[in-house]
């Protein structure tokens, strides 16, 4: 924050292409509906859910991971959608995990594919980047290998029978034994063709989210090649999928200062550009996320009304 000067950065902000801030906006939106897509074709691994509320419940999830800190919004959104729908959470749950499993492996990859082709401004830091994206992969690895053993019923059996002996054990087991079946089961969704979909939707999604943050650094004369857009991509969306801040607040602006470092790009022009991608793409669509949990909460609350009433 000290190397930034707040009225270039003022200006820059203010002068943003109003175009290219309207078309990033509407990608981001394309991009939404394909994520719902996707976690439909997951869920339908278990129960039938119709596209519309995929949607309104990850966007009433992302909201949430706007507001709240540490991506509560995911949790959030297993509740939201097991309330409206009458899924099981854990089930839910799950589906959520394989989500971010996909995502994980897509932005890491992207990080390491840019940083690859890029040359890089500061050879200490580009290494350093390299060497957490190789970090970051290996602990991908390490996580898909972790849920295919979880996608196996033996595994639970093994957690439930370890449980049981541990003090008030079975008890516990006995409570978790339903969720972890849910879950589990909803885990071997791995195996199938609701799979396949799942994957090759990742492509166009990370695609065109690719394409909406181009947009916003192009309005405000930030010009990135493939090389630049790839890292920026890996770095910043990786930044949103650890816990953060409430609306990913400072890891974003780091995360942009670090990777648009490499191309040449100041501190801060880097911090106005994570900003707007902030204000403009998340912020957007976290308004509308509120607007959907405001008009189901009020929609509850008069249905609870008019049944006390009758």
């Amino acid at each position: 924050m000290r190397n930034i000067d707040w009225r270039e950065a003022v200006h820059i902000f203010r002068s943003a292409s109003v175009s290219n801030l309207a078309f990033g906006i509407f990608l981001f939106g394309a991009d939404i509906i394909l994520r719902a897509l996707r976690w439909r074709a997951i869920l339908a691994f278990r129960t039938p859910v119709t596209v519309a509320m995929s949607l309104q419940a990850l966007l009433a999830g992302y909201a949430v991971n706007s507001i709240l800190p540490a991506r509560l919004g995911e949790i959030f959104r297993a509740h939201y959608l097991g309330r409206q729908a009458s899924v099981s959470r854990s089930a839910t749950l799950a589906s959520i995990v394989v989500e971010r499993l996909l995502d994980l492996i897509a932005v890491v990859a992207s990080l390491a594919i840019g940083l690859a082709l890029a040359g890089g401004e500061d050879s200490a830091s580009h290494r350093n980047l390299l060497a957490g994206a190789a970090t970051a992969l290996l602990a991908v690895l390490v996580f898909v290998f972790a849920v295919w053993l979880l996608s196996r019923r033996s595994c639970r059996e093994v957690l439930l029978t370890s449980l049981s002996h541990l003090p008030w054990g079975v008890a516990i087991a006995r409570r978790l034994g339903v969720m972890m079946f849910d879950f589990v089961l909803t885990l071997q969704v791995l195996r199938t063709r609701n799979f396949v979909v799942s994957v090759l939707l990742t492509l166009p999604i990370w695609t065109i989210e690719a394409l909406a943050m181009w947009e916003v650094c192009q309005s405000i004369d930030i010009s990135l090649g493939i090389a630049g857009i790839m890292s920026l991509m890996g770095g910043a969306c990786l930044s949103t999928l650890m816990p953060t801040a409430p609306g990913y607040l400072g890891s974003y602006q780091m995360a942009f200062v670090i990777v648009l470092g490499q191309f040449g790009v100041g501190t801060t022009s880097a911090v106005v550009a994570a900003t707007a991608v902030q204000v403009y793409l998340i912020g957007t669509y976290t308004l509308v996320g509120l607007a959907i949990i405001s008009i189901t909460a009020l929609s509850a609350a008069l249905k609870a009304e008019q049944a006390d009433r009758g």
